[in-house]
């Protein structure tokens, strides 16, 4: 208490001076009272009068630098906050009972959650130590086992700060009675908050452009959190997907603390705008923006002890670079990575808000991708340097994966089942005669052209990749399997066509038939002997020659001719042929008739078919056509049982893969 003696109200009656007794009056203003002389002092020297000025001026200024040390908050404020801090039951509402400190005391159990929290997040306490915390030294090893997990939603509970003011935005009916109650259930207007944030810079007040604790060297913790609410046109030739998801991020901002009841939502830019607000972008975007159809679709809540909850819903198209070596039953894990733009992590520290099971990641349990389902979500914290031209800095970010395996079934229809069938079709050449190159040709290439068509088509839709991926392990294989089948029938084809001109049948049977020959009939001239050669190769109709016999008695081998012998204009029959009648002459050549007209070797001309260099050796052709038709045998067991050895391997080794991932 500070106590001035002193007054300068004198009471001048006549010429002289009046001294009259004095009352003390006390006025009270802080935590400072002031006790003034009243009028009517006695007086005093003009020396006493300055040195009791001077003392006067000292003590006031001492006052002043007191009050400034202490740095306590105005006695509005802190009404208000006394009120609100009351009202809302919070723990550090001190009394002098022994009852209430228990009942409003933090226990251990929580102070190690908030200080593991504070630890995690980087920031330090800046609450007074309650009176509870020497209760700490009660707490046994077992009690401090027995604590569970620390919660991990550090939002769930009101948490006020002292040394923060509370504004008074609120009428006293409508202030101070949120209690513990956390659901939303009514809001204030936003323009309660132009109170506090004016045009966004507010002199000794609010600052739009600065963070919450940059002007006490304090890191901003924002916890971020995601709900995608479907997902689409997940391409694998561009690697990117379309997401729509609802973003949302918290964090605290005392200087927006206040008096409400309920907290303040603002929807309008104009508001909003002139609020702090972190600017996180996604770094592996490749277009994204915000719904705004009918309005903007974004909100943002200030509660009263100063948290902040921003929530839109943004539509971004996000890359994803895809291991496309398992494809189709490929597994992708797509980031969705998360950064401060301009703020290092000295400012702003990001993480995930861990509050299963709806975040940090939640997802709409009716999402029903194309050929994509999604099997699990994970989430970390990441960090790096970027350089820059003077030095480099270190931004925090956030990482979440989204998990999706590849549906194979729509695969198996459109391509597995038709490429495979295709193979089985060109197999039929198999069974067909050797002769008929016709079909065989075309069905082959039908075959062949109609899987290169399938081919090119499925692969379509998939990026020009340096590695082979497991689809095109099943169309190259079955695209070299019908090749092999046209090249079989063309092996059966050679064998089929091929001459054999001279071989040892042909040497051998060629010498017989000469000894035939000379023994047999007349011997020739040596001039004769070669017109008859000559003729044999001139003639017309292969292995016919002038002297070749059109009749002949398949029982001796004797050759009978019909002779015409003109004697005088009467014909007569030879002695030799006297017994020759009309009708077993045409019966003996009707038995040959087939090799005057098609000129092919007879069994009843073993002579001329076996010497006749102009046609190839029909033994050698019959064996030439037994082995064409011994590798139709074997493709038909061999190009099967390929197939079905490949499609076993195939399957069970990229299962296994799957099962070992």
């Amino acid at each position: 208490m500070i106590q001035v003696f002193f007054s300068t109200n004198f009471k001048q009656p006549g010429n002289g001076f009046k001294c009259v007794p004095s009352k003390f009056k006390s006025t009270r203003k802080g935590r400072h009272a002031v006790t003034l002389l009243s009028s009517n002092a006695c007086p005093m020297p003009l020396t006493t009068k300055l040195i009791c000025a001077v003392w006067l001026v000292f003590l006031i200024a001492e006052a002043s630098a007191a009050k400034a040390r202490n740095a306590g908050p105005s006695i509005k404020a802190t009404l208000i906050a006394e009120h609100s801090r009351k009202t809302h039951k919070d723990y550090r509402s001190v009394d002098s009972s022994v009852e209430s400190i228990l009942l409003n005391a933090e226990t251990a159990q929580q102070r190690a959650h908030r200080r593991a929290f504070e630890m995690a997040s980087g920031q330090d306490s800046m609450e007074p130590v309650p009176l509870s915390e020497s209760l700490e030294d009660h707490i046994t090893d077992e009690e401090e086992a027995s604590m569970g997990p620390p919660p991990d939603n550090p939002f769930k509970l009101p948490n006020f700060d002292e040394s923060y003011k509370t504004h008074s935005l609120c009428e006293e009916w409508n202030s101070g009675r949120h209690g513990n109650n956390v659901n939303l259930e009514y809001t204030e207007s936003a323009d309660r908050l132009l109170k506090i944030i004016g045009n966004g810079v507010v002199k000794n007040g609010y600052n739009m452009f600065m963070a919450p604790g940059q002007s006490q060297r304090v890191t901003t913790n924002v916890s971020v959190a995601v709900y995608i609410e479907s997902m689409s046109s997940f391409r694998a030739q561009t690697m990117d997907f379309e997401v729509d998801m609802y973003l949302a991020m918290g964090w605290y901002d005392r200087r927006l603390a206040h008096n409400c009841t309920n907290p303040i939502l603002v929807t309008h830019k104009f508001i909003a705008d002139r609020i702090w607000q972190p600017d996180l972008y996604f770094v592996n975007s490749k277009f994204a923006y915000l719904q705004e159809v009918t309005t903007p679709n974004f909100m943002l809540i200030v509660y009263p002890d100063g948290l902040i909850f921003k929530s839109m819903r943004i539509d971004v198209t996000l890359s994803c670079m895809m291991d496309l070596k398992r494809f189709p039953t490929d597994k992708q894990e797509c980031p969705m990575v998360i950064q401060s733009y301009a703020y290092v992590e000295n400012l702003v520290n990001l993480s995930w808000h861990n509050d299963p099971p709806n975040f940090p990641i939640g997802s709409n349990a009716e999402i029903k991708l194309n050929d994509m389902v999604i099997t699990n979500t994970r989430f970390e914290k990441c960090e790096g340097p970027y350089p820059m031209f003077r030095g480099y800095g270190n931004w925090s970010c956030v990482r979440g994966f989204i998990v999706m395996k590849r549906l194979v079934l729509f695969h198996v229809i459109q391509t597995y089942a038709p490429t495979g069938m295709l193979v089985c079709i060109s197999w039929m050449s198999f069974w067909l005669d050797p002769r008929a190159s016709p079909a065989r040709i075309t069905l082959t290439i039908t075959t062949l052209l109609t899987l290169t068509t399938m081919s090119n088509g499925a692969r379509q839709d998939l990026p020009q990749v340096a590695y082979i991926k497991m689809l095109d392990l099943w169309l190259s294989f079955n695209q070299v399997l019908i090749f092999l089948v046209l090249l079989e029938y063309t092996i059966v084809s050679h064998f089929l066509t091929k001459r054999t001109m001279d071989c040892e049948h042909r040497r051998s049977q060629n010498a017989m038939g000469m000894m035939t020959e000379v023994g047999a009939n007349m011997v020739f001239p040596k001039s004769q002997s070669k017109d008859r050669l000559r003729q044999r190769s001139e003639s017309p109709i292969a292995g016919i020659t002038s002297s070749t016999p059109l009749c002949s008695n398949g029982a001796n081998g004797y050759i009978r001719q019909r002779h015409a012998s003109i004697d005088n204009g009467h014909g007569k029959l030879s002695a030799q042929n006297s017994s020759y009648s009309m009708s077993t002459g045409l019966g003996q050549c009707l038995g040959n008739s087939a090799a005057l007209m098609s000129g092919t070797n007879h069994t009843n001309m073993p002579y001329y078919n076996k010497t006749d260099l102009t046609k190839p050796c029909s033994k050698c052709a019959y064996e030439n056509e037994m082995i064409a038709r011994k590798i139709d045998r074997y493709a038909r067991i061999i190009f099967p049982s390929t197939f079905a050895i490949f499609c076993a391997a195939y399957w069970f080794y990229y299962s296994w893969w799957d099962v070992e991932n």
